[in-house]
């Protein structure tokens, strides 16, 4: 997994990229890519960021596989998130956690198409996309309306390895501290019944009720 966060003045950009296995090109591509996600996004928007991470797979002979989100918030704006594959975003709205993205995965693409919940859970880790199939039609936008003052960008290693209910209530606990709640949903994410702990990334966005925001990660 990386994470990359950007600011510039009371803008900020946030990026969490999920690389599929652990090969060396993986590694480096889910390590580079986070903070060229964050920078094209600060200046050109989330759609160009994901794409032009994406062309990057492509410098490898065989490009690697890798799921991205990608956040922008700033006062008097909704929080537009960006997305391909399954990593995800919430909101906490003091109340309850909304999930704002959809995964793209085979599972997901079956519950759509009327097929049974539980032959479609068992497609859940087919992801049928990534960054190196970013483009316009590819990749997801939604808006995070204003008054949801925190974001949670995760990867599937938060996700899958906790429930929703799990989620919410560390939010309820930790939401005035984003640190604090980082670090709770990563060390949450629990191993599956054949022992295996996915890693496990999050970035919290916190909207600050003054001048400058604030935010925390953990890895």
């Amino acid at each position: 997994d990386g994470y990359d966060v950007q600011r510039r003045g009371h803008r900020v950009c946030a990026a969490v990229v999920d690389g599929a296995g652990h090969a060396a090109a993986v590694v480096r591509y889910a390590h580079i890519t986070p903070p060229v996600i964050t920078h094209i996004g600060m200046t050109m928007g989330g759609l160009a960021a994901l794409t032009t991470a994406g062309q990057m797979a492509h410098a490898y002979d065989v490009p690697p596989h890798a799921s991205a989100v990608y956040a922008r918030m700033e006062p008097g704006q909704p929080t537009t998130i960006h997305w391909i594959g399954d990593c995800r975003a919430y909101g906490w709205d003091g109340t309850a956690l909304t999930r704002w993205s959809t995964d793209q995965t085979m599972g997901e693409y079956l519950r759509r198409n009327g097929v049974a919940v539980e032959i479609a859970a068992a497609h859940d880790n087919w992801s049928r996309t990534g960054l190196a199939q970013a483009g316009a039609a590819m990749c997801r936008e939604a808006q995070i309306p204003e008054a949801v003052r925190l974001v949670l960008l995760v990867t599937d290693g938060v996700s899958d390895q906790m429930g929703h209910e799990r989620m919410e209530a560390l939010c309820r606990a930790h939401a005035a501290d984003p640190q604090t709640l980082a670090d709770a949903l990563a060390a949450a994410a629990e191993a599956d019944a054949k022992g295996y702990r996915d890693d496990a990334t999050v970035i919290v966005m916190a909207a600050a009720p003054v001048a400058s925001d604030s935010g925390g990660h953990r890895d």
